[in-house]
């Protein structure tokens, strides 16, 4: 009798460890993805439009054929308007090349101020939507003197990765003529890659960027989509502020 009282116990701890691992990969366990923003006819008329990204299999430096994530833009249009890149919004990754499809990550910035010590902007990071309260993390952005330097946090607060870009590379005044590129780093160590590409003549015109991600190959699920998370932070932290400005 005692035995048989306790096996559903020694049955329900065994199982509890292969929930934890099963958390899908949803970059479908490529080491490297193309990320394309959008163009919105909208922000010709110097209005900030919603931002838009398509995610791929890169083929060469160009995006791929494949489309299998789409990430779409939830803000307020009247903080669109009033604050354009400092606003709050939140990143909605779908599965799919459309945002009809399930929505498999969300990641939320609160309002900011850009390029100010204070106020940093930041992302915290969820599985699922943002609704589901499935938090796996957080992107800071520290203010660094003349350098890029973002801190990827897990659910607990520890440190897994560090991003870092020097602000004197020759993509950030000439997009057109080379990348901007912001080191994985883990322990003082490379470990992966995340590079905004030269920008195309179409691309410069209608203000749209291209970023190709390297993931660390340690990298989980939940990994890949905090560097992922840093990408999109980055594009948003320094690269519409440009494009801002030329508008």
């Amino acid at each position: 009798m005692a035995l048989a009282s306790q096996a559903p116990f020694t049955a329900t701890m065994m199982n509890a460890p292969e929930q934890v691992n099963m958390q899908e990969d949803i970059f479908q366990n490529n080491g490297t993805i193309m990320v394309k923003q959008e163009f919105a006819m909208l922000e010709l008329c110097s209005i900030e439009a919603k931002n838009r990204y398509r995610v791929s299999v890169p083929s060469g430096d160009d995006e791929g054929p494949n489309i299998f994530l789409y990430v779409d833009e939830d803000s307020a249009c009247l903080e669109r308007i009033c604050c354009s890149v400092n606003r709050s919004l939140t990143l909605n990754v779908h599965q799919g090349s459309t945002k009809d499809g399930p929505i498999m990550m969300s990641m939320y910035k609160p309002l900011h101020c850009q390029g100010c010590c204070i106020f940093r902007p930041e992302f915290q990071v969820y599985t699922g939507p943002k609704a589901s309260n499935n938090a796996i993390g957080k992107i800071e952005d520290p203010c660094r003197c003349c350098a890029m330097d973002q801190q990827i946090k897990d659910a607990s607060g520890a440190l897994v990765y560090t991003t870092y870009g020097s602000v004197c590379q020759l993509g950030m005044c000439c997009p057109c003529c080379a990348s901007v590129d912001f080191q994985i780093k883990k322990d003082g160590n490379d470990v992966g890659l995340i590079s905004k590409r030269p920008m195309t003549c179409g691309e410069c015109i209608k203000k749209t960027n291209r970023f190709k991600i390297d993931f660390p190959k340690d990298a989980n699920a939940a990994q890949k989509q905090l560097v992922f998370a840093a990408a999109m932070l980055a594009d948003l932290e320094y690269f519409e502020q440009n494009k801002n400005n030329d508008n």
